[in-house]
């Protein structure tokens, strides 16, 4: 997706010729097939590990909190999450210098600031709020003990699942003129109603 936007704003002329039917179906072809391998990879490494406990201490349940169960070396396993976690951030990087350019491109008129604030700013803000929840989920999962900070780890675990689905439809739908107009209408008459 940043890579669609940054070709639409930093390259218009361009655009066609770069994002061609054979390269969307490439790019999504490999998007799946990767997801698709390394959850089951991870699932079949974890699959193999003999468990000695049955308590999860999280709200719900994740490849990670099974391997800690395990009662045998998990070496690979944890080789694995690190290559994961490497990989991941590597995709988080491209995708901020992407933005970067963007935003260095959208700088020069405000036309081009208009539609970076209306076309890529709502994906910014859901990236954003998606990759610092699941940095902290995964790196707490980690390295966290098993009953600090429990209440903190429970409402950012259900704000790891809750919150990004529920923000989208409202920095989507602030984007459509009705829906703003709305918001701005019910906003005007609630402040006039407190003066």
């Amino acid at each position: 997706m940043a890579y669609d936007r940054y070709a639409a704003i930093c390259k218009p002329l361009e655009y066609h010729s770069i994002m061609t039917h054979q390269k969307v179906l490439k790019l999504l072809l490999f998007t799946w097939l990767f997801s698709l391998l390394e959850s089951c990879f991870g699932a079949a490494l974890t699959i193999r590990l003999p468990l000695c406990g049955k308590d999860i201490d999280k709200i719900y349940c994740s490849n990670w909190e099974i391997v800690k169960l395990a009662c045998t070396d998990v070496t690979v396993n944890n080789v694995y999450g690190y290559f994961m976690v490497f990989s991941h951030v590597s995709q988080v990087v491209f995708v901020i210098i992407s933005y970067i350019r963007i935003i260095g491109a959208s700088l020069k008129s405000k036309t081009e600031q208009l539609k970076f604030m209306q076309t890529c700013l709502p994906h910014l803000i859901t990236l954003i709020n998606f990759n610092i929840s699941l940095v902290f989920d995964a790196m707490y999962a980690r390295y966290g003990k098993a009953q600090e900070l429990q209440a903190l780890r429970n409402v950012l675990g259900i704000e790891f699942l809750v919150v990004p689905p529920l923000l989208n439809p409202i920095i989507y739908g602030v984007k459509m003129t009705q829906i703003r107009h709305r918001l701005v209408q019910l906003y005007s008459h609630k402040r006039k109603a407190v003066q």
